[in-house]
Formats: structure tokens, sequence, C-alpha cells
């Protein structure tokens, strides 16, 4: 969190540095339309209109929404528009963007600015807990539909990559045995070992049930398949379970009665 502040007080430190890197973020902007625009046209066709998305503003408003202290949107407003708190939120910012370098915040050759961590993390968090499509960002967060696409597949592999092992691990003793107590707990017969065993001998019904969570808080596996590559689809799915089991170990200490169960 500390680095955010510190590069928003940089960026507003004064009214002539803002004018520059604005005027900077327009000209990289200018450049990165005009690469793309000679590399599409086509025979026949008009050439792509220039768009001014002004990066920079999508960054400080993104910033000002959620991260400034204080914020103009509360935490559970934060919560219910990103699946999650922020504090995790910021955690899995600050791992992604340690280990995949193209979250980092650059400066090209000629010193213009890139588009910020935050912009390109919520950008891909908002595509797999809506499940909309990569161009509808571009209005808030002020990102093109080709850097939102690469955004979110990236973070789902830097997601797998550093969590997988933590949140994706086979159940062992100890957790086996906290749901057995949880079950006892809220009312379980004595015979739960046998009633647990056969409410989970159906295969089906298990990925039945983790699908409808799923489906429940990240509307991407719900819809219609938007990429017609199979491990690009995989590494969507993952990314979702790894972000569902960090959410749940996040909040389950709010859920009811949680108090009367010991998770450690």
């Amino acid at each position: 969190m500390s680095h955010f502040i510190c590069n928003y007080d940089c960026l507003l430190s004064s009214d002539d540095e803002l004018e520059t890197i604005v005027t900077a973020f327009l000209i990289e902007d200018s450049l990165d339309d005009e690469e793309g625009s000679r590399s599409q046209i086509i025979p026949g066709k008009q050439r792509r209109v220039f768009i001014r998305r002004n990066p920079l503003e999508g960054h400080i408003r993104l910033f000002n929404d959620y991260f400034a202290d204080p914020s103009i949107y509360p935490p559970n407003i934060f919560r219910r528009r990103f699946q999650m708190n922020r504090d995790i939120f910021l955690r899995i910012l600050n791992n992604v963007e340690n280990h995949e370098s193209y979250f980092v915040q650059r400066r090209n050759a000629v010193g213009t600015l890139g588009l910020s961590s935050l912009q390109k993390v919520t950008a891909a968090l908002r595509i797999l807990a809506y499940g909309v499509g990569a161009d509808l960002m571009d209005e808030y967060v002020r990102i093109g539909e080709t850097t939102v696409i690469k955004s979110m597949k990236l973070f789902a592999k830097a997601v797998i990559s550093i969590f997988g092992d933590e949140y994706l691990q086979s159940p062992n003793n100890n957790g086996i045995a906290r749901l057995l107590a949880v079950g006892e707990k809220r009312g379980f017969p004595g015979r739960k070992r046998q009633l647990f065993a056969s409410a989970q001998e159906s295969t089906r019904k298990d990925v039945e049930r983790a699908f409808g969570v799923l489906q429940a808080r990240f509307a991407i596996v719900r819809g219609p398949a938007r990429y017609f590559c199979q491990s690009e689809l995989k590494d969507i799915m993952m990314a979702c379970i790894i972000l569902h089991n960090m959410i749940v170990e996040d909040e389950r200490n709010s859920y009811l009665r949680a108090h009367d169960f010991d998770y450690d």
C-alpha cells in the first residue's frame, strides 16, 4: 500500500509535473495506437480512430476510489465489487507484481510511463469476477482491450505459480479433522464419518457443488468460454479456485458461529 501512496504523491507533487506526465501518457498512447494501426491496416477498410485514453487519469481515479486514505468507497463496497477484502487484494497485487515483470509500471526508452500494476490487476480481476468483455474496462480503468486480455492471462498464470502449492494442496489429516469437528459442532450425528463418506461418494455431485460455488463468485466460470485454447481455460479455472480458497481463508472468521471453531 505504501508504494502506491508514494507514487501517487510523486505524481501530484506539482501542477507542472502532473501536466508533463499526462502529456507523456498521451504521447505514448498515440505511438502505441499508430503502431497498432499500421499492423492492422486492411485494404478497403477504414483505419481505426485514435483514442486518447489518458491512462494516468484512470490510475488516479482508481486509487482515489478504493486505495486512498480516506477512499471514496468504503470497505464493504470494495468487497462487493472486487469479491475480496482490500488487504488480500493488496497481498495478491504485490506478489503478482514481484513475480511477473509485465505488471511492473515502467518508463519506456523516451521516459514515458506505462500502465500501473493497479490498473492491470484490477482489470484482470473484474473480468474474472463479472465475466464481462475486455473492452468494458476501458471506460473506467483506461486500459485497452488487448492489454486487458494479456493482463488477465498473465495474472492467472502468476496466481497459479505463486499460490498454487499453498491453496491447491490435497486434504491432509489436520484439514479433515477440522472439517469433522465443525460438522460435530453443527449437530452431525455420532456416525459422522460414515455419513461424511456417504455424502461425498458421488464425484458428479462434488463437481457440481464446486462449480456452483465458483459460478457464484466468478462469473467468467458461469458464462460461455471466451477463449479457445485449453491451456488458457485451465489457467482461468485454476486461478479462480485458488482465489476462492484465499478468500475463504481470509473471511472464515466472519462466518456464522466461526468463533466456536479453532482453525489453527
